[in-house]
């Protein structure tokens, strides 16, 4: 099984602005600031100016029929359109599909762990934190859950086991995760003993 491009997997996203946009679609949008932020730029208008300075090289990869590539604005209004619970849903999919393509070398090891994400606290409420998996293989993450400001990881471990391919992955945890329902998810789905 090969994974989808990730192009494809932007273009699949729904746009509710798709009347609107003329040149540009929001997967192509999309995928040009995917490219704009592995280059280094991690604000809007940085994309944008990245974009616009590597304007050639995106023509020919994409297509243009005019010199035309998103503006800021462009930029920000297909950001804004996103719905983040489908993405993430459709990104946990072709995660899983890179992870399926790639079995087959050696062990895959995963490791679940939590984290608290930098620059979130807002002054009424703390940081938000994530429970996800990453994958050691292809140094990417598989699958995220957000952890309730009320709670803890352990609810959303479970929960998180179930959206992954877990056939011949040697899944690490930390020791607040040696539950025996952790345990008996990861071997139902396939972990080694």
């Amino acid at each position: 099984m090969n994974a989808q491009p990730l192009r494809e997997v932007f273009e699949s996203l729904s746009d509710p602005l798709a009347e609107r946009r003329r040149s540009q679609g929001l997967g192509r949008t999309l995928t040009m600031v995917f490219l704009a932020m592995v280059s280094g730029e991690n604000s809007e208008r940085g994309g944008a100016a990245w974009i616009e300075e590597q304007r050639w090289r995106l023509k020919g990869i994409f297509g243009f029929r005019r010199d035309d590539v998103p503006s800021y604005s462009t930029i920000q209004r297909a950001l804004q359109a996103v719905d983040a619970q489908e993405l993430e849903d459709k990104l946990v999919v072709w995660a899983s599909q890179l992870q399926q393509a790639a079995h087959g070398t050696d062990w895959e090891g995963l490791a679940i762990d939590g984290k608290t994400l930098r620059g979130t606290a807002d002054g009424v409420r703390g940081a938000l934190a994530v429970l996800n998996a990453f994958s050691h293989q292809l140094g990417v993450v598989l699958g995220q859950r957000l952890v309730g400001s009320k709670t803890n990881e352990i609810p959303e471990i479970i929960p998180l086991l179930e959206e992954l391919t877990l056939k011949g992955v040697l899944v690490t945890v930390d020791a607040l995760h040696t539950q025996r329902e952790t345990a008996q998810t990861i071997v139902e789905k396939g972990g080694p003993i």
